[in-house]
């Protein structure tokens, strides 16, 4: 049943100058499919020279080190996206002066 003029639609009117970039999620889907992909090679390729370097030849050693890598890259990686987008996010068209 349609509303009555002054009352509430139950949706909330979205700012007429906030626009969303074309593609914007998809792209951010994209970049955070990326993360965990390059926190699952790097982290692991790290953390494999990082026991080459150290002389560990325990598999349950390697196998530790190699899930503490991934877990401190990932949020690092996501941190890192998060900013990119935030400051994509936060640019202004900037006009004729």
């Amino acid at each position: 049943m349609p509303s009555r003029p002054g009352e509430p639609s139950g949706r909330l009117p979205s700012p007429p100058e906030r626009t969303r970039r074309p593609g914007s999620r998809l792209l951010l889907a994209v970049a955070l499919a990326g993360v965990v992909a390059g926190a699952l090679v790097g982290g692991a390729h790290v953390a494999d020279i990082l026991c080459d370097a150290a002389g560990v030849t325990s598999n349950p050693v390697r196998l530790g080190l190699k899930v503490a890598c991934i877990t401190a890259a990932l949020p690092a990686l996501f941190y890192l996206v998060e900013r990119l987008f935030l400051s994509r996010a936060a640019r202004k068209k900037q006009g004729p002066s």
